[in-house]
């Protein structure tokens, strides 16, 4: 029956000794990270908060990892192989496995203090061999919030060293109680690429009849990961058939997050590799029956299980002896056989002293008793000279045996010195490696920022070298096609002719001093083009919007109908004298007549002034539209401002070259005016004059184009 599988999903490198464990529990191991740990991005915040690490009341280190790369960089910074710690700094971990790195670094109580939850120094240290239940037991944040002294770190800086993401929980609560909380990573977290043989070793243990598996999930980013990659590499069928398989967590939170992603079966395990260990053992005994034990040292020899006791052939006794002989023959028989199954190697000759005993236990026929009591005493003597010869043999063997035993546990010993004098000679080549492939970077960095100004660079000089490269010809096209385009945008916009065939005749001035043929056919259609500019009557557009706004100005001073008033007496006063200097010349010149008694001089006076009086009560004027007189001051006023409004959108539509529009806004104001106001006052026929000389002088004119002299230099680029 094959063995029960445990995949263990802690990152490369990191779970030596727990699948050592396991292996030597009798299960399989498959090693199969869920996560990858490598330097931060950018340490620089790292070694800047190290720099100052004496300014810290209190240093939290989340992990193992972060306590490896921060020493490693703290002892970049004091530029020394090995990182020194200052004493008065206190260190606070979250778990056993964060105080052994700490002790592995010469970082340990009583020369430092070290803050760690209930029980994690206890089991770090290897004083509590039993396995802790998984709920007595608590190595997290919370745990060690437990065991801090927030009161004391208000108002101090606290710096915690932790990786890429993960929660801020211990942080937020520090800067609750008053703490100045930093928090740096030293570690980035990523999702690894296991290899091909990994996933279909996976797949060999979803097949149905596989032997039993579970996974050891020993963080909540490793579940999440291991459900996306999950979902990519594996199908619907077999991602179905992992989510059904037994998983294992050291804490509950990483349980919930399995149990939200659909993972079903979750057990629970104590803090630590001890937990893990016996939660594993528990579910093969509870799964997959007993794990068998592993392989037995050679030196010690496999139990014999004991032989049947066999029949003694000798020669049946006489009637009268006793009983208690044959007895005590089986007796001597099976105590032999046990205490040879308990030796490594029978003594030799002893199958043949059995022999010998059994046939000396049945005395001769016709002997007395005491003849049968000589031989009893002589094979009791043989029993207790065998007795003492198994029991030399036992204890030869067994001081044997510890000997051996002690040069294993010396040469383990000796291996386990050289092993971890290795393994610090690859962590400082690793450091010096690690230092190397940054310094590596840095260059690689600043070779590609000079690739990249240099690429530049040379972008600007191809740039320059065209430029240079084009001839006097290209220069002469790009000038020509500046002053055509710039032609017809002056004429399409504003209407005005007069620049646009100065820009042209400019264009056909600058080919007439080139003097070239392949210029003609652009001469020739700049000439037609020119013709249709010059062809195009005259529009004093200008003249007609200052009339339009001179109207605009008189528009407040024209008198309305319903403006008529009586004349004051000093204007009849005014009208009076200006009668009397008037008829000076017919006075006169009837004085003589009057003298001579020849006219009626004083009659026609009398007649002046009585007309003259009536018409200053009395005018006369007859009005078409009744509607003109009954205008109110404030209807009068709106009147003036329409008729202004008219006239204004008249002139934006005549600068828009909107004939319609110009039109009939002119027309309605026209109306307007001769139908309210007196159109025979001097001001508003004058306006009137105004506004229709401006309607004369707009006349709409079709604008030519510039198409043709555009097309052929298009042409001649072409060629």
């Amino acid at each position: 029956m094959p063995r029960p599988t445990v995949v263990v999903t802690r990152p490369a490198g990191q779970s030596r000794q727990l699948t050592e464990a396991l292996q030597g529990a009798g299960l399989d191991v498959l090693s199969f990270p869920l996560l990858a740990i490598g330097p931060a991005a950018d340490d620089a915040p790292l070694r800047a908060a190290l720099a100052r690490l004496e300014t810290f009341a209190l240093v939290v280190f989340v992990s193992p990892n972060a306590i490896a790369f921060a020493l490693d960089a703290l002892a970049g910074v004091q530029g020394s192989a090995v990182a020194r710690w200052p004493a008065q700094v206190a260190v606070a971990v979250v778990g056993p496995a964060s105080v052994a790195a700490l002790a592995e670094r010469g970082i340990a109580a009583p020369a430092y203090r070290v803050i760690a939850p209930a029980g994690a120094n206890a089991n770090a240290a290897g004083h509590d061999d039993t396995v802790p239940d998984a709920e007595a037991l608590r190595f997290d944040s919370e745990a060690l919030w437990a065991q801090l002294d927030a009161a004391a770190l208000a108002g101090k800086p606290v710096l915690i060293i932790r990786g890429n993401g993960g929660r801020d929980w211990l942080g937020e609560r520090l800067r609750e109680a008053g703490a100045q909380v930093e928090a740096v990573e030293a570690y980035q977290r990523t999702l690894p690429e296991p290899t091909a043989m990994q996933w279909q070793a996976v797949r060999d243990n979803l097949r149905p009849g596989a032997a039993p598996h579970a996974w050891l999930l020993t963080s909540s980013e490793a579940v999440r990961n291991l459900d996306v990659m999950a979902r990519q590499h594996l199908s619907p069928q077999e991602d179905a058939s992992l989510r059904q398989v037994q998983c294992i967590a050291p804490h509950a939170r990483i349980a919930e997050q399995a149990l939200a992603l659909g993972f079903a079966h979750i057990q629970r395990a104590a803090p630590g590799d001890a937990g893990l260990l016996a939660a594993c053992l528990q579910w093969a005994d509870a799964y997959a029956g007993p794990a068998p034990a592993g392989p037995a040292p050679s030196s010690l020899p496999a139990p014999v299980a004991p032989a049947a006791a066999r029949p003694v052939e000798a020669t049946p006794p006489a009637a009268g002896a006793p009983a208690a002989v044959p007895a005590m023959s089986t007796k001597v028989e099976r105590v032999t056989q046990e205490t040879t199954s308990s030796s490594a190697t029978p003594p030799p000759g002893a199958a043949s002293v059995h022999t010998a005993q059994s046939a000396q236990a049945v005395p001769p026929q016709g002997a007395g008793h005491a003849g049968a009591a000589r031989p009893a005493a002589r094979r009791s003597a043989a029993l207790w000279a065998l007795v003492a010869v198994l029991v030399v043999a036992t204890a030869g063997g067994f001081w044997w045996l510890q000997q051996r035993v002690d040069h294993l546990t010396g040469e383990l010993a000796r291996r386990q010195q050289s092993n971890d004098a290795l393994v610090q000679e690859s962590r400082v080549l690793t450091r010096n490696a690690q230092d190397t492939v940054k310094e590596l970077q840095a260059k690689v960095g600043a070779l590609e920022n000079q690739v990249g100004e240099t690429r530049d660079k040379q972008v600007a000089l191809e740039q320059v070298y065209q430029d240079l490269m084009r001839n006097r010809d290209d220069w002469e096209i790009a000038e020509i096609q500046q002053l055509l385009t710039s032609a017809g945008q002056q004429l399409q916009l504003t209407g005005n002719v007069q620049v646009a065939l100065a820009a042209l005749q400019s264009a056909d001035a600058r080919l007439a001093r080139a003097d070239k043929p392949q210029y003609n056919l652009l001469r020739r259609a700049i000439a037609r083009d020119v013709a249709r500019m010059k062809a195009v009557p005259d529009t004093d557009l200008t003249g007609a919007a200052i009339k339009l706004d001179e109207a605009i100005n008189q528009v407040d001073a024209l008198p309305l109908l319903s403006s008529e008033r009586m004349l004051e007496r000093s204007e009849a006063n005014a009208r009076k004298g200006a009668a009397a200097n008037g008829g000076n010349g017919a006075q006169g010149a009837s004085a003589p007549a009057a003298a001579s008694g020849n006219g009626p001089g004083w009659i026609t006076r009398f007649w002046d002034y009585l007309r003259e009086e009536l018409a200053q009560v009395i005018r006369i004027r007859k009005v078409d539209d009744a509607e003109a007189l009954l205008l109110s001051g404030d209807q009068g006023w709106f009147l003036r401002e329409n008729v202004k409004l008219r006239l204004l959108n008249a002139r934006l539509a005549l600068l828009s070259r909107n004939e319609p529009v110009f039109r009939n806004d002119l027309a309605a104001a026209q109306a307007m005016i001769g139908r309210y106001f007196d159109t025979k006052s001097r001001r508003v026929q004058g306006v009137l004059t105004l506004l229709r000389q401006a309607q004369a002088g707009a006349v709409s004119v079709q604008l030519p184009t510039m198409a043709e002299s555009l097309g052929a230099l298009q042409a001649l680029k072409k060629e």
